[in-house]
């Protein structure tokens, strides 16, 4: 692309393209389910390969590749990737956007909250812009999401109760999985987590018919570890265990990992050793996080020293 302005129908089909991808920005996993047996990061990079540079179609697979790191908690990569593609100045808005997003969610995860009101600032006038245009009820969801990873509670409760009003009869398995995903977050945010709790099976209730396995996935993991919190350990592992069959090798290890590790705490503090044994020889300690990592150690040692 030569010219530096968005030409409408670009920018239209960029937003026709978010709104068909599950009505998320992003969503690499209808994506990489139509080649299953090729890992999905493995599969994206050929089709890419395949792809001329900054077409419409290049610009929804890069839109996938931020999604798949995001999820698997590939910050460092996302970081990196998403600040060269911000140097794009033609990209369509819709991809900007997501730009500006995980650029915040990044800076959020680093503590740097000079960088996180600066692109928190940019997602939500570009998302704002979006939403007043199209009425797509995605976009204040992922508004909402925003201003509460970003600790702007209030603001985030107001931009939620404003798209259930709006949107009250949609019956969007995802639109309802999401908005009430977020009113727990809040909820959680304030202590409040019998409210949490409330939310987070109301948002597995709406997802679970649906095929999208990974919203299921952390649907359940979401709840038990709610439970867990409130000290209903029964509930937590009963949870936990109904998310693994949903789980896809080669495509939900991380969070395969995430539960096997919470169960492995569970069965722990409910003195069932053998189980949490099983459950430990399960996580795959290269792909988790460095507090997944420290809880790893802690579970390990415990279970060490239990004999």
């Amino acid at each position: 692309m030569k010219s530096r302005h968005i030409p409408i129908t670009l920018l239209c089909a960029g937003l026709l393209i978010a709104a068909q991808a599950a009505e998320h920005l992003s969503d690499h996993e209808e994506f990489c389910l139509q080649q299953p047996a090729t890992p999905c990061a493995i599969f994206l990079q050929q089709a890419l390969e395949q792809t001329q540079l900054q077409t419409l179609q290049w610009f929804k697979l890069q839109s996938y590749r931020l999604d798949y790191m995001y999820v698997n908690h590939q910050f460092r990569q996302l970081y990196d990737e998403s600040n060269q593609l911000l140097k794009i100045n033609d990209a369509p808005q819709a991809f900007r956007t997501q730009l500006y997003f995980y650029q915040a969610k990044v800076a959020i995860s680093r503590g740097d909250e000079a960088q996180t009101a600066y692109y928190t600032e940019l997602a939500s006038r570009q998302l704002d812009a979006i939403y007043q245009a199209f009425a797509d009820p995605m976009r204040v969801l992922e508004l909402a999401n925003l201003q509460a990873v970003a600790g702007h509670y209030d603001k985030a409760w107001q931009l939620l109760l404003q798209a259930e009003q709006r949107f009250s009869k949609i019956l969007n398995p995802a639109f309802i999985f999401e908005l009430n995903s977020n009113k727990a977050l809040i909820r959680h945010a304030f202590q409040q987590l019998d409210d949490a709790a409330y939310y987070r099976k109301l948002a597995l209730d709406a997802i679970l018919p649906s095929q999208r396995h990974h919203d299921i996935i952390v649907a359940h993991g979401n709840l038990a570890r709610t439970y867990q919190l409130q000290g209903q350990l029964g509930l937590a592992v009963d949870y936990y265990e109904k998310s693994l069959p949903y789980m896809r090798p080669g495509i939900d290890d991380l969070q395969q990992s995430i539960h096997c590790l919470r169960l492995s705490e569970l069965y722990l503090a409910l003195q069932a050793p053998a189980k949490a044994r099983g459950y430990l020889q399960q996580v795959n300690s290269s792909i988790l996080s460095d507090g997944h990592q420290a809880l790893l150690r802690q579970v390990s040692a415990a279970l060490h020293a239990s004999g």
